[in-house]
């Protein structure tokens, strides 16, 4: 297993605010509670695989294939979190059994990633949960209404779990800082993740600090570009990882997208896709929330046709990346109208006649 000893704080970016770091990402940034001179192995603890709803039945983006892209990238420990389901996870866990017996090349761990839908928080939180079996999962699903008896559970069987991109909402939803601030408050891990852009991870990194509270780098790819995030931290078992990440004693390097960020992931995908030369059934999930772009591709890569043919595949390649733009300019002008509004939001809790402004508006 590949491992990095990290010699002192000055291996690291002097701690700052957020505010007066906005060239932080993709540098190492040490955990509340390092300490220099132990080996590190690094992970990628939030990655999504063609299990998940929203992810192309592709083989570059099996569990296995996953793996040994993690492998080539130096990661020295495996999860995968897809959406409300382990079964992605635990076959990987048989196949390397079968292969290797007890000693993989890399440890593959449990994880999953949870939607809690508390009516009382107001809005859907994501949660990694990790180090779980299948009993565990089932538990936590019946409690996933109730965040005071979900997180309760994790406690009670000493499960990792993280709060994933706080500043993330389903359509149509809102929170106010005071919540997000009060959910960070509740986990022992925040995630700082690589498709927000700079300004909410900048904002996380600040309410975790408000509260104390330890940071965890992902990528949450859907696509496959495994380790593009990635924590650090010792333990020579995947429990003495999990521990040191829970606790601080550990390193982020995270990233954070742009428009050009997302595009790119985009045009790589469908590369990857036409680089099938066949037809690529799409799930009745994926680009649910985009119908008119999923039908156009269900009618180019569902069919022989188009997929066989050069020429109709460099037309049918062009059109996506085209239509796939508008989506994709939604995703980032979201964020950013999110950062603004937070942004307002702050401007009247420090000057009330602004907030009184506000809320006439």
């Amino acid at each position: 297993m590949a491992t990095e000893t990290f010699r002192s704080g000055r291996d690291f970016m002097p701690s700052e605010t957020p505010q007066r770091i906005p060239h932080i990402f993709g540098r190492p940034l040490p955990g509340r509670a390092f300490v220099p001179g132990i080996p590190h192995v690094r992970a990628d603890l939030h990655l999504h695989s063609s299990f998940s709803y929203d992810v192309i039945n592709h083989p570059a983006l099996a569990p296995r294939a996953l793996y040994e892209r993690a492998r080539e990238r130096g990661m020295g420990l495996f999860t995968l979190t897809d959406h409300e389901t382990m079964r992605g996870i635990l076959s990987l866990q048989s196949e390397l059994r079968e292969e290797f017996g007890d000693t993989p090349p890399i440890p593959a761990v449990t994880g999953i990633e949870i939607y809690v839908r508390d009516p009382r928080v107001g809005h859907v939180i994501h949660v990694n949960v990790l180090g779980l079996d299948q009993k565990q999962a089932n538990a936590l699903a019946k409690r996933r209404r109730d965040l005071d008896a979900f997180l309760s559970f994790c406690e009670r069987e000493h499960l990792y779990h993280a709060y994933n991109h706080p500043f993330w909402f389903e359509p149509g939803e809102r929170a106010t800082l005071e919540t997000i601030s009060e959910l960070v408050e509740r986990f022992p891990v925040v995630e700082l993740n690589a498709g927000r852009i700079l300004p909410l991870n900048h904002r996380t990194i600040a309410l975790a600090e408000q509260h104390g509270k330890s940071l965890v780098a992902c990528s949450d790819s859907h696509t496959g570009r495994v380790g593009r995030a990635y924590t650090t931290a010792p333990g020579r078992t995947a429990e003495e990882f999990l521990a040191n990440v829970t606790s601080g004693n550990s390193i982020v390097v995270p990233r954070c997208t742009s428009l050009g960020d997302f595009l790119d992931e985009v045009h790589g995908t469908l590369d990857l896709v036409f680089s099938l030369q066949q037809a690529l059934p799409i799930k009745r999930t994926f680009l649910r929330k985009y119908p008119r772009l999923r039908r156009v591709a269900q009618l180019a890569l569902e069919s022989d046709r188009v997929m066989k043919s050069g020429l109709l595949q460099q037309i049918a390649r062009r059109a996506l990346g085209i239509i796939a733009y508008a989506p994709a300019s939604a995703f980032i002008w979201e964020q950013r109208q999110m950062h603004k509004r937070l942004e307002e939001l702050e401007a009247a809790l420090a000057d009330p006649g602004l907030e009184a402004g506000l809320a006439e508006a």
